[in-house]
């Protein structure tokens, strides 16, 4: 079971993912023809690299944990090396996002003093 969950993960994951750049890309050539500029915010990159961050930190730990609300649930279902190592992926993906984010907080309070630290919260 857990082999065609890993499959049905590429299989549907990879498009998607083509879809999403697909997109981006449309939206930027957009914006190029109308003639907006897009604002470098480091705020909301800030904020978007936390929230991203603990989601894909929740998503790496709910994966480890499947197995085991799955048996609650009644259904027969095990944690394999596959599992786990996609779990780790995205959990260790998670944890990079938000120490990076308190790396760059640090590195910006101390370089440019403390008022620009508000801008980042």
């Amino acid at each position: 079971m857990t082999d065609v969950a890993v499959q049905l993960l590429v299989i549907e994951g990879i498009p998607l993912l083509g879809l999403v750049c697909y997109l981006w890309h449309k939206r930027t050539m957009f914006l190029l023809e109308k003639g907006i500029t897009e604002k470098n915010d480091p705020v909301a990159r800030s904020e978007r690299r936390i929230i991203n961050g603990v989601f894909l930190t929740l998503a790496g730990i709910l994966m480890i944990l499947t197995p085991r609300i799955a048996a609650f649930a009644g259904i027969e279902a095990e944690l394999t090396f596959e599992l786990l190592l996609a779990s780790l992926v995205v959990l260790c993906a998670g944890i990079a996002l938000l120490v990076g984010s308190g790396i760059l907080r640090y590195r910006a309070m101390h370089q440019c003093g403390k008022d620009f630290l508000p801008e980042l919260k």
